[in-house]
């Protein structure tokens, strides 16, 4: 009888638990359009529209990761105090050739809080500076200036539209800059909705930049046939030179 019971409680139990609605994830929805970039011979960039749908009560960020590489470069100084010379090596590796954010006023403070783990401090955090002597902090912050005079870092807090659908969810949409100087290859683009400083739901997408005619001939020829490519240029560069030379000429240009 006590057998029978206890298993009359647990069927009861089963039941009442069958009947509520399951705790889920927020969800984020999100498109791009188009999903192929392609670099042609007269490519000054471009944008691609971005449009989905987050949780209510819930802000947006829109993140282009692009590949990690090394980057070297040559710190200058004085030598003297009178000349302005390369005096050492630097090398930050680990760094992303494109790190694009929008978001909103509202999370500006916590994108740029130095604990972010969404904006350019996350970016410094995985960061590697050689020597490791060196002030990070400062040359991280002349390398993010580099970047930004590029447009291949970029913060901007009123790019993205907000709206309402029917269930009451936030619509966004946001065209998302594509700087010229963006190398071919595969970028992550990542929709986070985020709430009270969290992100509490997140969708990828994948954008491909590829070359195509000109650009993409030539550089077949730079890494396919390098020594034939090398030639091509001197021999461009020495005609540019004497086609130079004689429209000054012409211009009765010259030393006097």
């Amino acid at each position: 009888m006590k057998t029978i019971r206890i298993f009359f409680i647990a069927l009861c139990g089963l039941v009442l638990l069958s009947g509520l609605t399951p705790v889920r994830a927020m969800e984020v929805i999100a498109t791009l359009d188009p999903t192929e970039v392609h670099i042609s011979a007269f490519y000054n960039g471009t944008t691609v529209a971005v449009s989905g749908v987050i949780p209510a009560d819930t802000e947006a960020v829109i993140r282009i990761i692009g590949q990690r590489e090394n980057v070297h470069a040559k710190e200058k100084g004085k030598v003297g105090g009178v000349l302005w010379m390369n005096i050492k090596d630097i090398t930050f590796e680990n760094v992303p050739g494109t790190f694009i954010l929008l978001t909103s006023e509202k999370l500006k403070d916590m994108v740029d809080s130095p604990d972010s783990t969404i904006g350019f401090a996350a970016v410094k955090n995985e960061v590697t500076i050689l020597p490791e002597s060196e002030d990070k902090d400062f040359l991280y912050g002349e390398f993010v200036k580099l970047k930004k005079k590029q447009n291949l870092f970029l913060e901007d807090t009123s790019g993205i539209t907000y709206g309402t659908d029917p269930e009451g969810n936030r619509t966004i949409s946001a065209n998302l800059p594509i700087p010229p100087m963006m190398k071919p290859g595969s970028y992550d683009i990542e929709i986070m909705a985020v709430r009270d400083g969290k992100v509490v739901g997140q969708e990828n997408l994948k954008l491909k930049v590829r070359e195509i005619g000109l650009p993409k001939k030539l550089s077949e020829l730079a890494f396919q046939h390098s020594l034939l490519y090398g030639i091509m240029a001197v021999v461009i560069a020495v005609l540019a030179g004497l086609l130079m030379g004689v429209i000054f000429k012409g211009k009765g240009g010259g030393a006097h």
